[in-house]
């Protein structure tokens, strides 16, 4: 008997209720476990040097795990191209997983309510999104 393996999209409840940027992450995330990794890495090295409480943007942490998922793979793999539209999600994914690191982005709303995290009513609003 030959078992499925399933994706993470099937573990995630009401998976046709997402946007396509996060389909796009969860898909990325699926195929590149280590840049999530890589992430959670840097987070815990820069509350590590900066104390329990420091903030930073998740940004930051991607532009180095660019330069150094590069570096790692200067072999005969080519490293995978981090797009930009999935850093809200991994700063969602990273507090959502790892508590001791809740506060160390500030989260904004999005424009669609991603399917984990915290609720877009508790969120500041972005800069990008038009309110009435």
């Amino acid at each position: 008997m030959v078992s499925q393996q399933l994706s993470l999209l099937d573990a995630i409840p009401n998976p046709n209720k997402m946007s396509k940027l996060e389909k796009d992450f969860w898909k990325f995330h699926e195929k590149h476990p280590e840049v999530f990794e890589v992430l959670v890495r840097f987070a815990y090295e820069w509350r590590e040097h900066k104390g329990p409480d420091a903030k930073i943007g998740l940004s930051a942490l991607y532009e180095r795990a660019r330069w150094e998922i590069t570096f790692e793979s200067l072999s005969n793999q080519k490293p995978p191209k981090l797009s930009n539209n999935h850093r809200a999600f991994y700063a969602r994914l990273i507090t959502e997983t790892h508590k001791d690191l809740m506060g160390i982005f500030q989260l904004k709303k999005q424009s669609i309510q991603a399917s984990f995290g915290p609720s877009n009513t508790s969120l500041p609003a972005s800069d990008h999104i038009i309110t009435s």
